[in-house]
């Protein structure tokens, strides 16, 4: 009777080897989620729901999205840490997460070097400088030349305070060394529709919010914040082409995990977005959205966000910016 027992317990656990395998292997066997710490309804929310849609076929369970707006994305990040890391949890978001807000922000609930495991960037929001359409300056040149002769005069408006808008506003004056006031807004909504009414007579704003009332003929742009021209604006100039070098801002998106989720999971999850941004439909449908589809894998994540925070800290430094 002991031999029997022994050769079934023996039995038995030959048998859990391989359904411990395969448990391994069938991730994901349940749906997974998507912080997005953004209002429903916005851009941003979009391409949330676009990029759970797409995981989804190829992941083969349903993945939501979650929105967690507030305090600067802050709210979702935490949201993020404090789930189970077991890879069934994911964030989107933006350098105002990960650089942004370490620049100002004297004490935050994660280290963003450290506390994220990055699966890729997968978008660009670029930022363009633009001014109504009956404004007498027609180009960046005699906007420099009018600020400086009237050192604060002007303004530049932003949406928001300590947003990728103000930096890039701040980041610009600076080296341009003209003094304009800034007008922060709560979002580029009101902002535009100021811009568009010549209530404000510059704002640094995304080409997605800016380029219909470009094509409508109420605001002209001036010059995109990025090193390279955007696909979307291909005929307006960079700063850096204009003669002012090393401005390079745009709004950059990248999909994370917190640190230490399982190997498997992880390299399910990579696999499953590189095949999103190897799909030409997919890119197609990104870019009707408004972004501009960049797929980078973070071979060094800490050096580069160490970098990125560095250098929003010497512009907040220099420009007094402080989170709201």
């Amino acid at each position: 009777m002991i031999r029997t027992f022994a050769r079934a317990v023996l039995v038995g656990l030959g048998t859990l080897v391989p359904l411990a395998a395969l448990g391994q292997a069938a991730f994901p066997n349940r749906p997974l989620q998507i912080i997005a710490p953004y209002a429903a309804g916005g851009a941003a929310d979009v391409l949330s729901r676009f990029l759970a849609k797409e995981l989804e076929s190829r992941l083969g369970q349903p993945v939501i999205v979650q929105n967690r707006p507030g305090a600067g994305t802050v709210i979702g990040a935490q949201a993020l840490l404090q789930a189970p890391r077991d890879g069934y949890t994911l964030f989107i978001s933006s350098n105002s997460t990960f650089t942004l807000n370490p620049a100002v922000m004297p004490s935050l609930p994660y280290d963003a070097a450290q506390d994220f495991e990055p699966l890729a960037q997968v978008a660009t929001a670029n930022l363009v400088l633009v001014t109504h359409a009956d404004h007498a300056v027609r180009d960046v040149a005699a906007l420099v030349a009018a600020a400086r002769a009237e050192p604060d005069k002007l303004t530049l408006a932003s949406f928001g305070t300590a947003t990728v808008s103000h930096f890039a506003g701040e980041w610009f004056k600076s080296v341009a060394g003209i003094k304009m006031a800034h007008v922060p807004y709560r979002g580029s909504g009101p902002a535009m529709n100021d811009l568009v009414g010549k209530h404000v007579p510059f704002l640094i704003d995304t080409i997605v919010a800016a380029k219909p009332q470009i094509e409508a003929g109420k605001i002209r742009p001036l010059a995109v914040t990025s090193a390279k021209r955007s696909a979307m604006l291909p005929d307006v100039p960079t700063l850096q082409e204009l003669g002012y070098p090393g401005i390079d801002l745009s709004s950059w998106v990248a999909l994370v995990t917190a640190k230490g989720i399982p190997a498997e999971a992880r390299a399910r999850l990579t696999d499953a977005l590189a095949a999103v941004m190897r799909d030409p439909a997919a890119l197609a449908a990104m870019t009707k959205s408004g972004f501009e589809p960049v797929y980078r894998p973070y071979a060094d994540w800490p050096g580069e966000i160490t970098a990125e925070i560095a250098a929003m800290k010497s512009i907040a430094r220099a420009a007094g910016i402080k989170p709201e």
